[in-house]
């Protein structure tokens, strides 16, 4: 089951639209109060759910004289949409391409929702070996998506691999005492603290000719600015900030 979930969270289903289409499937077409019951749902809940995967053609609904009825369409239904979503995708990438071709001079923006925007971001800042890599804000934000360990068992490694270095402007209070107590040096990582009354749920990484602003979890976005100037703009404020907090 929990394979299942995995799979069906990949097409931007969340927990109760889940359980909603998965105990669709099992007990066949059913009243809402049923269906509610079998998925582990208020009532209102599920049929909230219903309307979101009705909205997608997952689920219909049908009346009978004893009220109405709620069915999920065949499971098939999933791979027929991927399969069109292919077919508009490779119609579209022509025009895709051309628009990515467009002047350099104006910047590009990545816009991104859920944690793959939060990793698209942070493996990106990788690629370009013996850069620096600027990072302000609050990394706990960061940790509660992607993780402390991917942190510290990959980005770190993979960092040092290739001799990316890294300046960092944190919230000092919301450093877990394993990051505080780290080997800086010996892991290319500067650290100065930003004053707590500034306390902000954001953060921003700069690298390359690239920005990339994360959002809090609990908004869970992700924008990457590709511009030269804004970079640098960027760039030039945090080396400023550093600078300040050089004696503190």
């Amino acid at each position: 089951m929990e394979e299942i979930k995995t799979l069906l969270k990949k097409f931007d289903l969340d927990e109760k639209e889940i359980a909603l289409y998965t105990g669709s499937l099992s007990i066949g077409e059913a009243n809402m109060t049923d269906l509610a019951k079998k998925s582990g749902l208020k009532r209102p809940t599920a049929y909230l759910a219903f309307k979101s995967l009705e909205g997608r053609g997952l689920m219909g609904s049908f009346r009978m004289r004893k009220g109405s009825r709620f069915v999920a369409t065949r499971p098939e239904t999933l791979l027929t949409k991927t399969q069109n979503q292919l077919e508009e995708l490779q119609l579209l990438l022509p025009r895709l391409k051309a628009l990515g071709q467009q002047s350099e001079i104006k910047p590009k923006i990545y816009y991104y929702e859920g944690k793959e925007g939060y990793l698209t971001a942070t493996e990106d800042s990788l690629k370009e070996h013996g850069g620096t890599v600027r990072h302000i804000g609050s990394l706990a934000e960061i940790h509660k998506v992607i993780g402390i360990d991917y942190d510290l068992n990959h980005y770190v490694p993979t960092r040092l691999k290739r001799n990316v270095s890294i300046k960092c402007l944190y919230f000092k209070s919301q450093l877990p005492e394993e990051v505080i107590k780290r080997p800086h040096g010996n892991e290319l990582r500067e650290i100065r603290y930003l004053p707590e009354k500034y306390l902000y749920q954001t953060s921003m990484l700069i690298y390359g000719n690239k920005v990339a602003i994360f959002s809090s979890k609990k908004e869970l976005i992700t924008v990457i600015v590709e511009s030269e100037r804004i970079a640098e703009s960027e760039r030039k404020k945090f080396d400023l900030m550093w600078d300040l907090l050089k004696d503190k």
